[in-house]
């Protein structure tokens, strides 16, 4: 499906992007496995493709993991740290969704025509200016993928449930 590749294709540009600014700026990264920030403390929400590219790779592991993380998405509340979330770690890392791959480092957003960059606050705690080439326009990438998306469910319609956004809860729930 044409579609699903395009959103894999756009996840490998975002990861070299991200790589760049981390390579670009080590000693300003403060995530790590076992981070006590918040990025894996709320439950988001994804679109429906990456919520099928992460019960993709869910039916992908072993058994004994898929039931584990199964069990574990049947009792997240809303308030609750992301189900994936495990020892500190993602146990999907590999397939995460595009906010969780960029979330830390610089984005640019704009809300009623004020712009701003935001970022993790542990993160660039040394740095007195940000570089521009560093710096995701958000706006750039959620454009491109609700593009991605919207093609993607109009290939799919009749197969995916009904819903814009899922938890990720929902998504490792889904049967593909």
């Amino acid at each position: 499906m044409q579609a699903l590749k395009d959103y894999h294709d756009m996840i490998a540009d975002v990861n070299r992007r991200c790589r760049r600014i981390v390579s670009r700026h080590p000693e300003q990264i403060a995530c790590t496995k076992g981070c006590a920030g918040n990025c894996c403390r709320i439950h988001l929400t994804v679109y429906p493709v990456e919520a099928v590219a992460l019960a993709r790779a869910l039916q992908a592991k072993p058994p004994e993991m898929r039931r584990r993380i199964r069990q574990q998405a049947r009792h997240t509340n809303t308030f609750g740290p992301c189900p994936l979330l495990a020892d500190g770690a993602c146990q999907l890392y590999a397939a995460r969704a595009v906010i969780c791959r960029t979330h830390g480092l610089p984005v640019r957003t704009e809300y009623r025509g004020h712009r701003s960059i935001g970022f993790c606050q542990k993160n660039f705690r040394y740095l007195s200016a940000i570089p521009a080439e560093d710096i995701i326009d958000l706006a750039r990438l959620n454009n491109r993928l609700v593009d991605v998306n919207r093609r993607f469910v109009s290939q799919m319609t009749h197969r995916l449930p009904p819903g814009d956004r899922f938890t990720i809860a929902t998504a490792l729930l889904m049967a593909v």
